[in-house]
């Protein structure tokens, strides 16, 4: 397995580093938005407990793992939102992402997801990230699309949530395809 601690990166607008306790009480409130949560994994409502035990785990262990890790997202001292990723197998890492309802439509998210496929890239040497999503999700499906990652299709009705079956669209992107839109 990789063995890299999770970076602080630094972008033209943002901060993208480990989550903290610190970070706990923003993490929670803007995962505890419906509209955002409607298509993410966690249960509602997300406890402020849950936000900082993850954090408690995060600093104890902040490297890539197998278990989700979270980068925070900040900008002028506000929280935006986060990244996370996790190790999924050999040099290959799943990442998501999660931006306050406040702050969408101003590329925040794409800006940070930019930073940190650059570092899993380059720093880390992974040889291929994925995600995947509902499909009905179409502001996190054109993110993905504007990073870079290309579709590897949908399975239907792969998984059941919030009390219905839905789709799971994937996404990917190559170390080598990375490396060949950078180097031009």
């Amino acid at each position: 397995m990789i063995d890299a601690l999770l970076p602080t990166l630094y972008t033209p607008r943002l901060t993208v580093r480990p989550l903290t306790l610190a970070d706990a009480p923003a993490f929670t409130a803007y995962h505890n938005d419906p509209e955002l949560a409607l298509y993410q994994s966690w249960d509602m409502p997300y406890p402020l407990e849950q936000a900082k035990a993850h954090a408690r785990e995060m600093q104890a262990a902040p490297s890539l793992r197998e278990d989700w890790s979270t980068l925070m997202l900040s900008a002028d001292g506000l929280t935006l939102g986060n990244l996370s990723l996790r190790l999924t197998g050999h040099r290959t890492a799943e990442i998501g992402f999660t931006l306050a309802r406040a702050h969408w439509g101003k590329g925040y998210a794409a800006e940070g997801l930019s930073a940190l496929l650059d570092w899993l890239f380059t720093q880390a040497d992974l040889h291929r990230v994925h995600a995947s999503l509902d499909p009905r999700n179409a502001r996190s499906e054109a993110l993905l699309k504007r990073a870079g990652l290309r579709s590897e299709g949908c399975s239907v009705q792969a998984y059941w949530h919030r009390g219905e079956w839905s789709d799971d669209a994937h996404y990917a992107l190559l170390q080598s395809e990375w490396q060949e839109k950078h180097d031009t």
